[in-house]
This record gives C-alpha cells, structure tokens and sequence, in this order.
C-alpha cells in the first residue's frame, strides 16, 4: 500500500511539474493593451508618460529607451520583483523580470506593448546571475497580471 502511494505522490509531481515547463510561443511573450483617454491629446499622453516613466521605472542611466513625439512613440525599460508564490519563492523570491514597455500614443488612445520580457537572478544563489527570456508558461500567467497592473496605475495617472 505504501509502494502505492508513493507512486501516485511522484506521478502527480512529475505531471505538475511537466506542466509548469510548458514553453510558449512567441506570441504569447508580448502583452498588448488599448485603452481609451478621452480628452486627451497625443502630446498630452506622451507628455504624462514620459513623466510617469521616469517616475516608476528605475533603468539607468534612462529609463526612456526611445522617444519620437511626431510619430506618438515612446519606449522606457522596466523592472519589477518576480511574483512568486509558494514553492517557487523557494528558488525565484529575490528575482526580478525586466520588460519594455513601449506606447503608441493618437489623441485619445494610447496602446501599450510589453516586451522583451526578461527574468533576471541576482549573483548569489544556485542560479548566479542568469538572464533569459521568458519561455515557460507557468512564468508568463504570473507576470502577466503585474504588467497589466501597471498599465493600470499608468493609465490611472493619464486619467487624472
């Protein structure tokens, strides 16, 4: 009986675990959001966001990447602590994920993209300073609602 049950505790890890892995596509490692802001004209927006940026992101020596104000485009670099949970705090608590964030502003509209979304270690601990890519699913679903959080606190200020 006890065989047994072993065996079932180490099928049900593996298959979890296996799970967890699942690559994504590329598709999948870019976050687009539209939002509306009435009101409000493209200079406007980039203006305010320029301002927010530099406000939240802490890059260096500018977390503006790229701007271009005729053509409503903007780009900053960001970084937030990895949100980990249970076991995975274990191995990815003091991790960060680094990501661009790029705005292509029209009056009215402003349409945000994600990307390059990396995660980073830090030099200590088994991991030693490793940057990657985002690849596994498991990652993506729990960075996802962090980046769309902050497009929320972004757009909150654009609101204002």
């Amino acid at each position: 009986m006890l065989k047994h049950i072993i065996v079932i505790v180490f099928i049900i890890l593996i298959t979890g675990c296996a799970g967890s892995m699942t690559r994504i596509a590329d598709s999948e490692k870019t976050i687009h959001v539209t939002n509306e802001i009435p009101g409000r004209t493209q200079q406007q927006i980039l203006e305010s966001t320029k301002q927010w940026m530099e406000k939240h992101f802490t890059a260096q020596p500018d977390p503006i990447a790229f701007a271009d104000q005729n053509a409503g485009l903007m780009s900053g670099n960001g970084q937030i602590d990895y949100p980990c949970s249970w076991a995975d705090c274990v191995t990815k608590g003091n991790w960060q994920v680094s990501f661009s964030m790029r705005i292509d502003a029209q009056d009215g509209v402003i349409k945000t993209s994600f990307r390059n979304i990396q995660l980073y270690s830090p030099e200590s601990g088994p991991d030693r300073g490793m940057n990657s890519p985002v690849w596994a699913k498991r990652d993506m679903d729990a960075i996802r609602p962090k980046l769309l959080e902050l497009n929320r606190k972004l757009i909150q200020f654009l609101s204002e």
